[in-house]
C-alpha cells in the first residue's frame, strides 16, 4: 500500500503530540483547531493507521503514533537542514559546515579550529552541534552533520576515522585545593568528596593508567560546560584532557591546571564520510585543528597535547 501524506499535516501532527492537545497545537502554529482536526483527519486517511487513541479525555498516540512521531522528528530535522544548506548556498555560494563535535573539544577549541579554517579557506559558514563523543559517529553517518569530532572510533565502511591529537588527563583544582600547590597531582590522593566528575554522557574512558581513576567516587557530576563553575564554586578537583585544561583555566584565573603523576590520555579523531568530496575537505579541516592544537602547546601543555599524523 502505497502512503501519501504531505508534510504540512506531518508537521501538524508532530505538533499535536508535542503540546498534548489540538487546542494547544492550534495556538502553536496560529491555526484554528478544526483546521488541526481536519489535518489529522487527512494524515490518518493517507496513511491508513489510527494515529490516536481518542477514548480518553486526552489525546494519546497509538503505537503508529509513536512510530510515526519519531520519524516524523527526524524528517522534520532533515528539512530544516535542507533549507540551512540552500539558504547558505543562496548567501554565500557554497553550503554551510555543520560540525558535530563531544562536549570534551566544545569549549574552545572546535570554535577556534574552525574559526582558523574559515580564515585561511574564505567564508564559509559553519555550525557546529554538541552530541556525546557516541553520537557524533551516528550524526556524520546519518548526515546530520559533515563532520564529527569525538574520542570513539569503529570499524565502518562508510565512515572514515582519522586520529588527529592526544591530549592527556590532567587535573584542574581551585588555586585553594591542597593539591594545587604541587607540581604534579596523583590521583589517589584526591579526595572524593572534593571531586567534580564528569558526566559520562560528556566523556568516554581514557587510555593508559586508568586503575586509580575507576576508583574514584562523587556524588557530584557535572556536565562539561558546567565543570569549571562547579569547581570554581566547591573549590574543588576535576580530571579533564589537556586541550579542555587549557580552555578552561585560561578563562577561569581562579583554576589551575596540573598533569597526572600516572599517564592518562584520549586520542581524538576526525570523523568523515569515505566519500572523496569529503576526505578532500578533511585534510583542510585536519590543519586546522592542528594548528589550533599548537596554539595551546605551551608551558604544562607542551607536554601533554601531541598531534597525530
Amino acid at each position: 500500500m502505497k502512503r501519501n501524506f504531505n508534510i504540512h499535516d506531518l508537521r501538524i501532527f508532530y505538533t499535536v503530540v508535542m503540546t498534548g492537545s489540538t487546542r494547544q497545537a492550534a495556538q502553536a502554529m496560529h491555526m484554528t483547531q478544526p483546521a488541526i482536526s481536519h489535518a489529522i483527519s487527512r494524515l490518518e486517511h493517507a496513511t491508513g493507521v489510527q494515529l490516536f487513541d481518542r477514548s480518553h479525555k486526552t489525546l494519546r498516540p497509538t503505537e503508529a503514533g509513536q512510530y510515526l512521531y519519531g520519524e516524523a522528528k527526524f524528517v522534520l530535522d532533515e528539512l530544516v537542514r535542507i533549507d540551512e544548506a540552500l539558504h547558505s548556498i543562496e548567501q554565500f555560494g557554497g553550503r554551510g559546515l555543520r560540525i558535530a563535535t563531544s562536549p570534551a573539544l566544545a569549549l574552545a577549541y572546535a570554535p577556534d579550529a574552525l574559526h582558523c579554517y574559515v580564515q585561511t579557506h574564505g567564508t564559509r559558514p559553519f555550525s557546529i552541534d554538541l552530541e556525546s563523543s557516541v553520537q557524533v559517529i551516528s550524526a556524520v553517518d546519518t548526515m546530520r552533520a559533515d563532520f564529527g569530532l569525538g574520542a570513539v572510533s569503529q570499524d565502518s565502511a562508510r565512515l572514515a576515522f582519522r586520529p588527529f591529537l592526544r591530549a592527556e588527563v590532567m587535573a584542574i583544582a581551585h588555586r585553594e585545593h591542597p593539591l594545587a600547590r604541587g607540581e604534579v597531582v596523583a590521583v589517589g590522593d584526591i579526595r572524593p568528596e572534593s571531586y567534580v566528575q564528569p558526566l559520562w554522557s560528556d566523556y568516554v574512558m581514557p587510555q593508559g593508567d586508568i586503575a586509580e581513576s575507576l576508583q574514584l567516587r562523587s556524588g557530584m557530576q557535572a556536565h562539561m560546560s558546567l565543570l569549571p563553575g562547579t569547581v570554581r564554586a566547591v573549590r574543588g578537583i576535576s580530571l579533564i584532557n589537556a586541550l579542555s585544561a587549557a580552555d578552561i583555566v585560561a578563562a577561569y584565573p581562579e583554576l589551575v591546571a596540573l598533569p597526572l603523576a600516572a599517564r592518562q590520555w584520549f586520542d581524538f579523531v576526525l570523523i568523515a564520510r569515505n566519500e572523496a568530496a569529503s576526505l578532500e575537505l578533511a585534510e583542510r579541516l585536519l590543519d586546522a585543528l592542528r594548528a589550533a592544537a599548537r596554539a595551546r602547546q605551551q608551558g604544562v601543555y607542551a607536554r601533554t597535547i601531541q598531534l597525530l599524523s
